[in-house]
């Protein structure tokens, strides 16, 4: 457990009656939805996901913010009195040519709580649930152009990626502050129990630093730059015929702050950094880790690394 979450959040491992309306509702709170869709559509799925040996994650506060803080809190909204969840992981259970999965169909974070490792608590217990129950693997989709999210999928919990969606999801799903007008690509993740790069994470807590090392002009296939008004933008530099391995593609490293400010140039963002990706992995790359550099003026720049052949999942 998170070293400021011990003994302050609390994770259920099951999905009770009297909370399940919560869930949706904070559904509907993390990703700020309205409408019938989208408000009554995360009810079955929730219900499913726990009725078909897939399993429901809740997470409560239990000190995470102290008393007098939740006071103001529930003062400006009543939701806050009571013990609601401020996190959930959804999965259902599937199988495929390789077996049995569990497929992370849903986990969100009340946006009060975001920065407080609430998302990692539960991806710490989401895992010890597996083993239990001897999921071999857990597979989820996750937009790769946000930074935070590829750290801890791929650096932070041993992930592997081999496929890309391009616009995965419709319209019908995405209308949220988020994903509204922009393409929904989506990297599916592999994230295998036993494998040995997940079991030094996980049980061991042995987090490798970023490989900054083997960075170098030739094997870095792009370039993210910065306009004269500081937001990110794809630069001039495309190596499409590396042959190289690893090979590093460059993302924006803060997304959020470019759909804020221009959502036109975030898609023209998105569009070149995709190609990359397409790209690569239609070679046989396999994304095996993100890497965060900071440069010697403070600016935060985000890669991913691909290598030509990934060492074995298990």
């Amino acid at each position: 457990m998170a070293e400021n979450t011990k003994g302050r959040l609390r994770v259920e491992t099951y999905l009770r009656e009297s909370v399940l309306n919560d869930v949706v509702e904070l559904e509907k709170r993390v990703w700020n939805k309205q409408g019938y869709r989208e408000v009554n559509a995360p009810m079955l799925y929730f219900e499913l996901a726990y009725l078909t040996n897939g399993i429901v994650l809740t997470a409560f506060d239990e000190g995470l913010f102290a008393p007098e803080e939740k006071e103001k809190m529930a003062a400006e909204d009543p939701w806050y009195a009571g013990d609601h969840p401020i996190g959930f992981l959804g999965c259902f259970a599937d199988f495929d040519h390789q077996g049995p999965f569990w497929y992370g169909a849903r986990m969100g974070v009340d946006r009060k709580y975001w920065n407080l490792n609430v998302a990692e608590e539960l991806v710490g217990n989401l895992y010890d649930c597996a083993l239990e129950r001897n999921i071999p693997r857990i597979r989820w989709t996750y937009d790769p152009l946000q930074s935070r999210n590829g750290y801890m999928y791929l650096h932070k919990m041993g992930g592997l990626v081999r496929e890309i969606g391009f616009n995965y999801y419709s319209a019908v799903f995405t209308n949220d502050e988020f994903n509204r007008g922009i393409s929904t690509d989506r990297f599916v993740v592999d994230w295998w129990m036993q494998a040995e790069r997940v079991q030094k994470r996980m049980k061991e807590g042995r987090i490798p630093p970023y490989d900054t090392q083997s960075m170098n002009p030739e094997n870095t296939v792009n370039e993210i730059e910065l306009d004269e008004s500081g937001l990110e933008r794809h630069g001039a530099k495309w190596v499409l015929n590396s042959s190289l391995t690893p090979v590093f593609v460059e993302i924006p490293y803060s997304q959020d702050r470019l759909l804020k400010a221009d959502r036109g140039k975030a898609q023209t963002v998105r569009d070149r950094c995709r190609a990359l990706f397409m790209h690569y992995l239609a070679r046989g790359y396999v994304v095996t880790d993100f890497v965060l550099k900071v440069e010697a003026g403070g600016r935060r720049r985000a890669f991913y690394r691909l290598d030509r052949e990934a060492e074995s999942p298990l």
